[in-house]
């Protein structure tokens, strides 16, 4: 089910709404603005994502092993303290990107966004499909060392948590949030590019976090939401799926046919 679902091009829609979830935690947006460079380089977070997801998914145990490795050697440069109050946070606050609960939200924001993505753009799930999928992303978390307490076991689980956080307004987003997003798709050729990829992404975030980042909502972006999500359906049913597939998981399915 990982492969099924993550194979499909259209799931890469999800990319956009998991990193802005992503930011919507304080601790993380503080991360991301004091150790990247995101003005000069705003595909960087999501380039890196889909790479990294890429390898871990479609790869070899070797190659996933060294992508998660390559993660957690730059995540270990990336601590500090909040200068100012952050939501729930106050100043002073230390972060630290391989603390396990900000992994935890990290790929529970992927998991949750792909998941969404794929139902509405590609094929609806049965709950055992889901179940299926959730239990095959759980080798994602052992590999970035999550413990065992702290993962949901089961996909309910995973809603369950993702509410409870949502809720609790832990996840809330800070003015650091609001600058990074303000950045990314400031009015540039490169920022009006990823801001119209990044479109679908947007309008699926939670409405309290679409509104805390200060995008519009309403009606209109709701039909063209609807309208773009069931022309996607419609043609994915009837497009060979070698057309709709990562070129990388083509290649690793290939593979694993000629080689034993």
């Amino acid at each position: 089910m990982f492969w099924r679902v993550n194979r499909e091009l259209a799931s890469g829609l999800a990319g956009p709404r998991a990193v802005l979830m992503q930011i919507a935690h304080p601790l993380i947006a503080a991360g991301v603005a004091e150790h990247s460079r995101y003005r000069e380089h705003r595909f960087a977070r999501l380039y890196r994502t889909s790479v990294a997801a890429a390898a871990i998914t479609f790869g070899s145990r070797e190659f996933a092993a060294r992508a998660v490795n390559s993660i957690n050697r730059i995540h270990q440069r990336v601590h500090g303290t909040l200068k100012a109050q952050a939501g729930v946070f106050p100043p002073g606050t230390a972060y630290d990107a391989n603390d396990p609960e900000l992994k935890l939200w990290v790929l529970s924001t992927i998991t949750d966004s792909t998941l969404l993505v794929y139902e509405l753009f590609v094929s609806p799930l049965s709950p055992v499909e889901r179940q299926e999928y959730y239990s095959d992303s759980l080798t994602v978390a052992k590999l970035f060392d999550i413990p065992d307490h702290l993962i949901p076991p089961t996909y309910n689980d995973l809603c369950a948590y993702m509410d409870r956080m949502m809720e609790s307004h832990i996840i809330t987003v800070s003015d650091t949030a609001r600058h990074i997003a303000r950045e990314l798709f400031s009015p540039s050729i490169e920022g009006t590019l990823l801001f119209l990829g990044s479109a679908i992404g947007i309008g699926l975030l939670p409405e309290r976090l679409r509104h805390e980042f200060g995008f519009k909502g309403g009606r209109r972006q709701h039909t063209f939401l609807s309208t773009m999500a069931k022309l996607s359906r419609r043609v994915r049913a009837h497009v060979p799926s070698v057309l709709c597939t990562s070129p990388v998981a083509t290649w690793s399915q290939l593979r694993a046919l000629v080689i034993p």
